[in-house]
């Protein structure tokens, strides 16, 4: 009788290993070190340095294409004005995720520690309980809007959120900080008057990042992502020069050094070559010709997923309220029989109305 074969999970586990830490190289990972936004970085903290004060603050515009860093900046100076003053509350909600006039207030009252239904309260209601716990706790919000442009996308109006946001003084008897962050050139057209000169008391551009500047942020990142030597010379340059020609996109060049790390580990290699990045470059615009056929409610699922990196079941069921709970479930059902998404759920049988976190399939 012959003996059992070798198990797969230890023959994999002793191969050849390129990355030290690959997580380094995820969308939602938040780098200590910010290379070329120092100036942003700077323009931003000055504009909310008042909230630590007690002060008002100034309301922001951060415009500038995608994978220029306006998202990544943003965290990482809210992250640092927490850890320096408990005057401040910062909130980040992504207008992909909360799209709606009603989503973001529950949203903020949310991170204020009030808990309200997704379904069966008014906004009226929501605004007064977020008035009720600022005046206890004497704080002020600090209220980062990312893709704030997905707000005029609905026919609802739902931009009026703006609005509210603007008079915080008269609603909820504390000034809240805004920073407004867009790729959309045209934002601020639509804007109603009173809105702008109440929520844009400053512009921020980030503009594009060159070939050097993301060859300098793949070096930070791949530092701390890959073992010593396990990269040839010419990856990051390959990498740097094919994102440069997209726009200088930060995500895609992150991107696609993970990518080349992977299928360097596939072929159980302890070096990653020029001929695993042009093969990432293959996978790339291959996902992104399958992408491209996608239409109505699924394109968009499986492009807020690819934006985020994860969601879950529920943040979508908020997003797409419009739809019911089962509908939201065989989008994602399609796209995962399709290859394009996976959705795990959080402890349990999904059939009992588990949570499930959704990831675009590697």
């Amino acid at each position: 009788m012959r003996g059992m074969a070798e198990n797969i999970f230890k023959r994999i586990s002793a191969e050849k290993e390129v990355f030290r830490d690959e997580r380094v190289l995820m969308s939602d990972y938040l780098p200590e070190v910010m290379p070329h936004r120092e100036k942003q970085i700077e323009e931003i903290a000055f504009g909310v340095r008042g909230a630590a004060e007690g002060k008002k603050t100034e309301n922001m515009l951060l415009l500038g294409p995608s994978g220029t860093g306006k998202t990544s900046t943003v965290k990482y100076v809210l992250k640092q004005l927490q850890e320096y003053s408990q005057k401040v509350i910062p909130i980040y909600i992504n207008c992909w995720e909360s799209s709606t006039r009603h989503s973001i207030l529950n949203n903020i009252a949310s991170t204020l520690g009030e808990f309200i239904p997704r379904r069966g309260v008014s906004t009226d209601e929501i605004t007064e309980r977020i008035g009720e716990v600022l005046k206890k706790e004497k704080k002020t919000p600090i209220v980062a809007l990312d893709e704030v442009d997905r707000l005029f996308a609905s026919q609802y109006e739902e931009e009026k959120v703006l609005y509210d946001l603007a008079r915080a003084k008269e609603l909820f008897s504390v000034d809240f900080g805004v920073v407004a962050i867009t790729n959309n050139s045209e934002f601020l057209a639509k804007l109603d008057q009173r809105i702008r000169s109440s929520l844009v008391n400053k512009q921020i551009v980030f503009k594009q990042y060159s070939p050097e500047e993301l060859k300098d942020i793949l070096k930070s990142r791949a530092k701390l992502a890959f073992y010593p030597e396990s990269l040839s010379e010419e990856v990051i340059p390959l990498c740097a020069a094919r994102a440069a020609k997209k726009n200088g996109d930060a995500r895609l060049a992150i991107n696609l050094l993970w990518k080349a790390g992977k299928i360097a580990e596939r072929r159980n290699a302890g070096k990653v070559t020029v001929e695993d990045v042009r093969k990432a470059f293959e996978e790339v615009g291959e996902e992104d010709e399958r992408a491209g056929k996608l239409e109505g409610r699924e394109k968009e699922i499986y492009e807020l997923v690819k934006e985020r990196g994860e969601v879950t079941s529920s943040e979508l069921y908020e997003k797409f309220n419009s739809e019911t709970d089962r509908s939201i479930r065989n989008y994602i059902d399609k796209l995962c029989s399709l290859g394009f998404i996976t959705a795990e759920s959080e402890g349990g049988d999904i059939k009992k109305g588990k949570t499930r976190i959704i990831k675009i399939k590697k």
